[in-house]
C-alpha cells in the first residue's frame, strides 16, 4: 500500500470501516511509515477528541496512547488468527497422513494374510507334514500304529504313502 492510499483510508480505519485484508496492510504500512503514522495521529486525535466532546464524555489523557494500544490490539488479533489458521491446517494435514497410513498399513496386513490363505490353500493337506515327519518316519512304534520293519528288503514307502497309511489307521 502506498501513503496516498494509506492516507485516503485513514477516516475509514478510525470508523472502524475497512476490510480485513485492507485493515492488515493499513497497519502494516503505518508502522513503517513514520509519515503515516503521524497523519493518523493528527486525524485520530481530532476525530476521537470531537466525539468524546460531543458524547459529554471525559476526554482521553493520551490519544497518542490509545491509538498505539489499539493498533497493537488489531495486530495482535490478527496474528493469532493467522497461527491459528497456520496450526489448523497443520492439524488437519497431520490427521490426513496419518490416515493414510493407517489405511495403508492396514491394505499391506490384508494383502498379506490373503497371501498367506492362498499359500496354505495351494499346499492343501500336506501344509503340516513337518508335524507328521516323528510319526511317519520311525521306524518302530510303541502304538503300533506304524509298523515298518526295517530288517526287511521291502522297498521304503515314499512320504505320501505314509500319510495315506497313518490317514487310514485313525
Amino acid at each position: 500500500m502506498t501513503c496516498l492510499e494509506v492516507q485516503s483510508k485513514i477516516i475509514a480505519y478510525i470508523d472502524f470501516n475497512l476490510e480485513k485484508d485492507e485493515k492488515t496492510e493499513f497497519l502494516k504500512h503505518v508502522q513503517n511509515c513514520r509519515d503515516c503514522k503521524e497523519e493518523l495521529n493528527i486525524y485520530y486525535t481530532m476525530i476521537e477528541g470531537m466525539r468524546q466532546l460531543d458524547g459529554n464524555m471525559p476526554l482521553t489523557k493520551d490519544f497518542t496512547e490509545e491509538l498505539n494500544e489499539r493498533i497493537a490490539r488489531e495486530l495482535k488479533y490478527h496474528k493469532k488468527k493467522r497461527e491459528f489458521f497456520r496450526s489448523s491446517v497443520c492439524i488437519v494435514i497431520v490427521g490426513i497422513m496419518g490416515f493414510l497410513i493407517f489405511g495403508y498399513v492396514n491394505f499391506l496386513n490384508i494383502l498379506h494374510e490373503d497371501e498367506q490363505a492362498k499359500i496354505k490353500e495351494a499346499q492343501g493337506e500336506y501344509y503340516f507334514s513337518e508335524t507328521f515327519d516323528p510319526l511317519l518316519f520311525e521306524p518302530f512304534k510303541e502304538d503300533n500304529r506304524i509298523n515298518v520293519n526295517v530288517n526287511t528288503e521291502e522297498p521304503e514307502m515314499d512320504f505320501y504313502e505314509k500319510v495315506r497309511q497313518h490317514n487310514m489307521l485313525k
